[in-house]
């Protein structure tokens, strides 16, 4: 007789099964690990159960949580265990917890040693993690912070269950939290911030120095980043710059459609509508058929200086410019010395915001907590996206004395509406149920509650093994 558990697993990193090969191994027990689409097997041998039981407390102190791991299923089966050997590749994961017991112990004889590198899941080649970040007790504009005790995030910050086991799993993705201590508030001038706890050698011992001289978090500007956002019991990837996630097989040249098909691959479907709302590539919607990709309708950048001199040639438009050039001088006078200015950089000039950024607006559009926004203008016209109504709509709202935090909540609203009208236009038009969700926009858990709530029986896709955006 074996144990048989099958673990649904939505990547296919093998440094997950390369941990539980390890604890095999150290347990002396007849056992195995194999790897599957979306999920691992274990099978072990239960007829030794000395060694179930040295698997069992091995596996309580050394195996790490992954926020790739889905449900367990656990059954009794009539098989005789053959034992193997999984090898892993090497990835920029963080230090595991026998690791960091290891370095953390004074009575490990790799105490603090800056040289350890993990070699615990079974992976033939160890990879040393560069870590060319400065972390500083000192706070500079557009910082993450570095959690330097797990044990002080609940008194820092408002974060759920889920956030936490995201946020200290072998991953260490970096996450957007609200800030609930009021002296972080004060030093950072900020609600909302980026969060992570450390996850190379130079992070784990700046972490254990700045423990030790009594501050409770570090500051550091991020360059490379894993970043999710776990909403909705949902865990989304939206940015991974370490090559944690899956990796995009080329499906396509065009970087946006190859995504859009790995994604469809994921879900397993060959006819499909997609959204992709990106900060930096902005916002298309495309179709896949009888193999066949092509982008449907492309929103168009958003350039300030044009959007103006449309304004100022419309009559109704060219009046709501007067007046609001009366109430807001100083924003009229921004926008006309940065033309240049995109649609968020612009949003967060006439919301007052103190950065010029989609993260502004994003993080205003959270301070709100009622039901219901605004009607923001979404329309469209021959040439595309109707941008100089977007902003018009805004400007009025500013002028009728809205609350800038409502007007930005209204902004996502507005375009997660927006996106699901238009997905549903291209239902009719190309007569395909099937709906992916793509973008680094979906960080915002105003937009995707919107999509969730007024979408959901459309059951939108979002991939659980890559990332949403570049």
């Amino acid at each position: 007789m074996a144990i048989k558990q099958t673990i649904n697993y939505n990547s296919d990193s093998e440094y997950f099964a390369g941990f539980l090969q390890h604890i095999i191994d150290i347990s002396e027990l007849d056992a195995y690990v194999s790897i599957g689409k979306n999920n691992l097997t274990l099978m072990l041998d239960d007829s030794d159960l000395e060694a179930l039981e040295r698997f069992s407390q091995n596996t309580q102190k050394y195996l790490p949580h992954s926020i790739f791991l889905g449900d367990i299923d656990t059954q009794s089966v009539d098989d005789i265990v053959q034992k193997k050997t999984l090898k892993s590749k090497s990835y920029k994961i963080s230090l595991c917890p026998q690791c960091l017991n290891n370095l953390t112990n004074p009575s490990s004889q790799s105490y603090l040693d800056d040289s350890i590198v993990c070699d615990h899941y079974s992976n033939e080649d160890t990879l040393k993690i560069e870590d060319n970040h400065t972390y500083s007790a000192n706070y500079s504009e557009g910082d993450a912070v570095l959690v330097v005790d797990s044990s002080k995030i609940n008194k820092l910050f408002l974060v759920t269950e889920d956030e936490i086991k995201a946020l200290l799993s072998i991953e260490k993705p970096t996450i957007k939290v609200t800030i609930k201590d009021e002296e972080l508030k004060n030093i950072t001038g900020k609600n909302f911030i980026n969060i992570k706890s450390p996850s190379s050698m130079k992070a784990t011992l700046s972490a254990l120095n700045a423990k030790e001289s009594g501050l409770e978090y570090l500051f550091f500007k991020e360059e490379e980043s894993f970043k999710v956002s776990t909403i909705q019991n949902q865990i989304l990837i939206i940015k991974d710059t370490l090559n944690i996630s899956n990796i995009l097989d080329e499906l396509h040249q065009d970087r946006v459609k190859n995504r859009f098909l790995n994604i469809a691959k994921e879900a397993g479907i060959s006819r499909a509508i997609g959204v992709n709302l990106s900060v930096d590539n902005g916002i298309t919607f495309l179709a896949t058929d009888k193999g066949e990709t092509s982008t449907v309708l492309r929103l168009g950048f958003f350039i300030l200086g044009d959007v103006l001199k449309s304004m100022k040639n419309d009559a109704k438009k060219q009046k709501l410019l007067e007046n609001f050039q009366k109430a807001y001088p100083d924003i009229i006078k921004e926008f006309e010395e940065n033309p240049e200015y995109t649609l968020f950089e612009s949003l967060s000039v006439i919301l007052q915001l103190n950065g010029r950024s989609y993260q502004s607006v994003s993080d205003k559009s959270l301070e709100f907590h009622g039901n219901g926004g605004l009607t923001i203008d979404t329309f469209f016209k021959e040439d595309g996206f109707d941008y100089m109504s977007f902003l018009g709509s805004v400007m009025s709202f500013k002028l009728a004395g809205a609350e800038d935090h409502y007007i930005a909540y209204s902004i996502f609203e507005a375009l997660g509406d927006m996106s699901i009208s238009v997905m549903n236009q291209l239902k009719d038009k190309h007569k395909i149920s099937n709906f992916i969700m793509m973008g680094s926009m979906f960080e915002n858990s105003v937009l995707h509650s919107r999509i969730m709530s007024k979408f959901s029986q459309s059951n939108p896709y979002f991939s659980k093994a890559f990332a949403l955006d570049d």
